[in-house]
């Protein structure tokens, strides 16, 4: 499996996929180990920061994916060879990923696809050539990825969703948003605005906060931000938005510690409003979190997110990065009312997204392949 065992769904994905297949192993290329709940799991690393070739940047890269491709080209032969995030450079790999692993199965998170060039995408297409399975977590991006490639891989395309284990934390999670806001050190009666869940620029940090200040002198005076910026993007612009916020006058907290699963669900629970806005997107885990914790979301319209439309979850849209200040202002003046808006999206999230409903997609597949050896 190509992974990065840092993000959470990587993990989750691995705890879930192990316990429901109890006769697998798992071997993973991922850029760094780190602890892992799953006994059937191995890491393999393959950073070379001794030789003078890993100083050079190119070829760094170039002397890794040799690196990857000798082992598995060592390996005993694998039933699934499974792709998290298509990498255009893993085409160099698709010569012994034909040849050592019976299936490829090609999953797309997003931005491997809403993100690359056109030259990367033609890379990428070499392992959508060999792959039994291309995946996505929703169905616009699969109608999208059949459009461009012209129906040529329609049928090896399915939607196998992630769950998300902090769903599971919000629902057994007993206090009070005023008990969450005490644990993470944020005033009991704040009027509590969360933006965005990571620290890539595509969140759109910067231009959110600009149209808030706009309305500053207009909201309510407890107004209070919270940034999570646990993971992703470069420490500059981490330091940006904190001097930027140092020097706004608006109150605020940033989180840039990586977060267990409990301690996500306080800051689900706590917020009043979550508001994401990013450039691009799949489908959202944190912002779902958000809607299963009847927050207040305030999303772009531009954002793919049909099958939450398709089932009547309520949220509050806007066209333009520059009207969230607005529409935030709305949300203030109407929070009693837009609350009982979305008391249905917590059922509705559920049953979309938690491990429990979309565990077996993932299973099906994966048996499917196994059913098949010969």
């Amino acid at each position: 499996m190509f992974a990065n065992t840092e993000s959470t769904y990587t993990k989750q994905f691995l705890t879930q996929m192990s316990r429901s297949l109890s006769n697998a192993s798992f071997d993973v290329i991922t850029p760094m180990t780190v602890p892992l709940e799953c006994i059937a799991v191995n890491q393999h690393t393959f950073a070379d920061t001794k030789s003078i070739l890993s100083r050079i940047p190119k070829v760094r890269g170039f002397h890794r994916l040799e690196r990857i491709r000798q082992f598995i080209s060592r390996s005993d032969n694998y039933d699934i060879c499974q792709i998290h995030v298509v990498n255009p450079q893993y085409w160099y790999l698709r010569g012994v990923l034909q040849k050592k692993c019976r299936n490829v199965v090609s999953s797309i998170w997003g931005s491997d696809f809403y993100r690359v060039s056109h030259l990367s995408r033609r890379r990428q297409e070499a392992l959508f050539r060999i792959s039994s399975a291309i995946t996505f977590t929703n169905r616009n991006t699969l109608e999208e990825f059949d459009r461009y490639f012209q129906e040529r891989y329609s049928d090896k395309l399915r939607v196998c969703r992630f769950g998300l284990a902090p769903l599971s934390e919000l629902k057994k999670l007993r206090l009070t948003k005023a008990e969450c806001r005490r644990s993470l050190g944020i005033p009991d009666d704040s009027f509590l605005v969360t933006i965005g869940y990571n620290a890539n620029p595509g969140q759109q940090h910067l231009r959110v906060l600009e149209s808030i200040r706009g309305y500053s002198g207009k909201l309510p005076g407890n107004l209070y931000i919270l940034l999570p910026l646990t993971y992703g993007g470069p420490q500059n612009y981490k330091s940006s938005l904190k001097n930027w916020l140092e020097d706004s006058g608006l109150r605020h907290k940033l989180f840039s510690k990586f977060m267990p699963d409990r301690e996500i669900a306080l800051i689900r629970k706590a917020s009043d409003v979550f508001i994401n806005v990013q450039v691009t997107d799949q489908f959202s885990g944190s912002m779902k979190e958000h809607l299963f914790a009847e927050n207040v979301v305030i999303t772009g319209d531009w954002l793919p997110y049909k099958t939450l439309d398709e089932r009547g979850v309520f949220m509050r849209k806007v066209s333009s990065v520059d009207d969230v200040g607005r529409e935030l202002l709305h949300v203030a003046h109407n929070l009693d009312s837009l609350r009982k808006n979305c008391l249905i999206n917590p059922d509705i999230i559920w049953e979309l997204s938690s491990w429990e409903k979309n565990i077996q997609s993932w299973v099906g597949l994966y048996e499917g392949f196994f059913d098949n050896r010969s």
